[in-house]
C-alpha cells in the first residue's frame, strides 16, 4: 500500500519523533494520519510554528528590545510511504458521509458539553471534555478487535476526496520519497 504523510518538520525515526501531527486536534492523537494521494496529505505539512524573538519595533524603557512571541508560517514535508496492507477498519458509505460514521463510532466514548442540549455529539459543535480519553478508548476497543488502524473511504478534505487512513504505529516505514511541499504545484 502507498501512503502519503504530511509533516511540518523533517522527521528521521517514525518511532521516536513524531508526538502530535499537524492533524484536526480533536481525534490528532489517535494515531498517524495519512492520505491516498499527494495533494490531500498537504495540510497536514502546512502550518505555524510560535518562536520567540526579539522585536523591531517594542522596546523596554532602557531601549532594550522586547521579546516577543510571534507565529511563524512553515511549510513541511510530504512522505511517500509503502506500508504491508494493516488490518483496518473500513467507515465506508454510499449514501451518507464516511467521515460521520467514524465520528459517530468514537462518540461513544466522548463526554460533551452543551448548555442547551441534553445528548449532543460531535455534530453540535459542544466542548469535548475529555478528548485524550475518548481517542484511548476508540483506539484500545479497535485495538482489541485486532485492527491496526482505519481508514475513512471518499472522505472530503480541503483539496478534494481522498481515502484517510490514520494507522496506531507505524514501525519502520519504508519511505520511499521526501518532498518539500513548497516544490509541490499549489492547486
Amino acid at each position: 500500500m502507498i501512503v502519503f504523510f504530511g509533516a511540518m518538520n523533517k522527521i528521521e525515526d517514525f518511532n521516536k519523533e513524531i508526538k502530535v501531527q499537524n492533524a484536526n486536534n480533536v481525534v490528532g492523537t489517535i494515531g498517524f494520519w495519512l492520505t491516498s494521494d499527494i495533494n490531500s496529505a498537504k495540510p497536514f505539512a502546512i502550518g505555524t510554528k510560535t518562536v520567540y524573538e526579539k522585536s523591531e519595533t517594542e522596546f523596554w524603557e532602557d531601549g532594550e528590545p522586547k521579546v516577543i512571541q510571534v507565529e511563524k508560517p512553515v511549510i513541511g514535508f510530504i512522505y511517500k510511504i509503502f506500508l504491508d496492507e494493516p488490518n483496518l477498519k473500513v467507515y465506508h458509505s454510499t449514501t451518507a458521509d464516511s467521515y460521520d460514521l467514524f465520528m459517530s463510532d468514537r462518540d461513544k466514548y466522548c463526554d460533551y458539553f452543551h448548555a442547551k442540549k441534553r445528548n449532543p455529539t460531535w455534530k453540535d459543535e459542544a466542548i469535548l471534555l475529555n478528548k485524550e480519553e475518548a481517542n484511548e478508548k476508540f483506539r484500545n476497543t479497535l485495538i482489541d478487535q485486532g485492527y491496526e488502524g482505519f481508514v475513512i473511504r471518499n472522505c472530503k478534505l480541503q483539496n478534494g476526496f481522498t481515502d484517510l487512513y490514520c494507522l496506531f504505529s507505524i514501525n519502520s516505514p519504508l519511505v520511499s520519497d521526501i518532498i518539500p511541499v513548497e516544490t509541490l504545484d499549489y492547486q
